[in-house]
């Protein structure tokens, strides 16, 4: 539902009614909230400031040698995409291992929690697995089945978008796709020479859409309704994008994490280590998780109205 704000002011809405609905009423519960991002050289979990992107803990959990690539909230847990392993492995809040969701799943990448629904990108052959396609599940891990991306030679990464969501490519046949929430091809989002091999999608605070562009080695901003490129900075193999609080914007390539600022230009390496796809990672006192369990779907930043 539309309230007439901007969709850079929606984005941050939900992020603000989602702490309030979930920890406003235990202020005693102390909620801390993080970038998380995993390191698929060191294999472990990593957590940053989200208003600066200063490093908080160099290794919050140790994570499987999958080759992870996304680490996302999902209600109480964090669900870990691992490209290698071919799952997504689930764990705690203490990175206790809950299992993995398993089964015709080959060359996995990023996630995304839309309608209630998890969808994860897969793009191999083995395992049974049907090729470029979307596979979806319940925030319990039960098998939604998947759909083809025809339109989408290896798909890379997922965002909520109005009508559905856009889905990454590695390939130069079409950069970011339009997909309805069922898999019905809503079209090109953005198609040119000046992206090449696209990860991650994230929103700019201003609704603008960044895109972490592997094989351009750049961080790129499109115009949220026409898809065109508006501008972009150097961003040599990036892989991550996460626009921080006060303005600047963190990405991620194989040497680690960086925030680059965009009045200045100057850009700084705060992590090294293999850098993957950065998410948001709200953490309540031990007391309250159950609070956080009970809320599922109104603690994703990527959830807009």
């Amino acid at each position: 539902m539309s309230i007439g704000l901007s969709s850079g002011s929606r984005v941050w809405l939900v992020r603000i009614v989602a702490a309030c609905c979930v920890f406003g009423l235990a202020m005693q519960a102390h909620a801390q909230h993080y970038v998380m991002m995993p390191d698929s050289t060191n294999n472990r979990l990593v957590l940053f400031d989200p208003f600066d992107g200063s490093l908080v803990n160099s290794n919050a959990f140790p994570l499987a040698a999958g080759t992870p690539i996304h680490a996302m909230q999902v209600g109480s847990e964090v669900w870990v995409s691992e490209q290698i392993g071919d799952r997504i492995s689930r764990w705690d809040f203490t990175g206790t291992p809950l299992g993995a969701i398993t089964g015709t799943l080959d060359n996995v990448r990023g996630m995304g929690l839309l309608g209630g629904t998890v969808y994860l990108c897969n793009d191999g052959t083995g395992n049974g697995a049907p090729g470029p396609s979307l596979h979806m599940f319940t925030p319990a891990g039960g098998s939604l089945g998947f759909f083809l991306t025809p339109s989408t030679t290896g798909p890379f990464g997922i965002l909520d978008y109005p009508g559905g969501m856009l889905v990454s490519s590695d390939a130069s046949n079409d950069d970011i796709h339009k997909y309805s929430l069922t898999g019905t091809s809503l079209g090109t989002f953005h198609n040119s020479t000046s992206l090449n091999f696209v990860e991650q999608l994230d929103y700019a605070t201003n609704g603008d859409v960044l895109a972490a562009v592997f094989s351009s080695n750049i961080v790129a901003r499109l115009d949220p309704v026409s898809g065109a490129l508006l501008s972009s900075f150097s961003a040599s193999g990036a892989r991550g994008v996460y626009q921080l609080g006060n303005g600047d914007i963190m990405w991620t390539n194989s040497s680690g994490a960086h925030v680059f600022d965009p009045d200045t230009g100057g850009d700084t390496l705060v992590y090294a280590g293999g850098g993957r796809f950065l998410d948001d990672f709200i953490v309540p006192e031990p007391a309250s998780v159950t609070l956080l369990a009970a809320a599922t779907l109104l603690v994703f930043r990527r959830r807009r109205s």
